[in-house]
């Protein structure tokens, strides 16, 4: 069993969201809610726990800890300052972001897996949430600390049925992105090692650009083909850890607009996405 496991879950409305973190380390479990609000600095509210006191499997839901229980029809927490309690419904669509034998070759590329559906309901702390996509992540990884990555998460835009999350891990000196696309009732994964050097590609990583991380990524495939842009204001992206030399930014205020081309039209998701860097 790999030494670090994450599990996951967000919300947001583009002007409240909450993003609730389960983690397993060596020497600590931890249990993280961050939670934003607009036009104000995130607030992070962490409690920890004994390694052995977070039961569950990495990749799997049914997930305890402590008071919190997170499993495949919702997600109940009483913890001081994190009070949540949602209630999805998963729709059977999943991805498997990296091959099996990449992230067990190399203990600093994360096995991430997402499951998809939709939030019926959802209250954390103020703020309810309704009727909205929903996703559930997990990963796992030996090496955190060496561990480099982008995601550009993207469950719902205007007038259209697009959904996609896009994911990169850092492996000899070049991104290596996959990507999960759903679109005009189709589903698309890009998760091959072919898929990674040739028909995903991310271009900007994260980088400040007028007091905004800028993120672009593009597909390329028989199938579908977009670009992407997408971008969050800095000081709505939370730190969230630092690893060795690294540190996790997180937002899910992000607004990305998407070029697909068999469209022929540029959708936008304003302020509802996730963006995330590990650098």
């Amino acid at each position: 069993m790999q030494p670090f496991a994450f599990w996951y879950i967000f919300a947001t409305n583009g002007s409240d969201g909450f993003l609730l973190d389960l983690i397993r380390r060596p020497a600590e479990s931890l249990a993280r809610l961050v939670i934003y609000h607009e036009g104000r600095p995130p607030q992070i509210v962490r409690h920890g726990f004994q390694p052995s006191e977070l039961n569950g499997v990495p990749s799997q839901l049914g997930v305890r800890l402590g008071a919190i229980a997170l499993d495949g029809l919702g997600c109940r927490s009483t913890l001081t300052g994190a009070n949540l309690d949602a209630r999805f419904a998963l729709n059977g669509r999943t991805m498997r972001f990296v091959p099996a034998f990449v992230s067990w070759w190399f203990d600093n590329v994360p096995d991430f897996r997402s499951r998809y559906g939709a939030l019926e309901k959802a209250a954390c702390e103020d703020a309810v949430y309704k009727d909205a996509p929903f996703i559930c992540s997990t990963y796992s990884l030996g090496d955190l600390a060496k561990a480099r990555w982008v995601l550009i998460s993207a469950p719902r835009f205007d007038s259209t049925d697009l959904a996609f999350e896009i994911s990169a891990a850092r492996l000899f000196g070049r991104w290596m992105p996959a990507a999960w696309v759903f679109f005009d009732g189709r589903e698309f994964k890009l998760n091959s090692v072919l898929d990674s050097f040739f028909r995903v590609r991310i271009g900007r990583a994260g980088d400040v650009e007028s007091g905004q991380r800028v993120f672009t990524a593009s597909i390329r495939s028989a199938q579908i083909r977009i670009d992407v842009e997408a971008r969050g204001p800095v000081d709505q992206f939370a730190r969230l850890d630092a690893e060795g030399q690294t540190e996790i930014h997180t937002t899910l205020f992000g607004t990305c607009r998407a070029s697909v081309a068999s469209a022929g039209k540029t959708f936008v998701a304003e302020r509802t996405c996730l963006l995330e860097l590990k650098n």
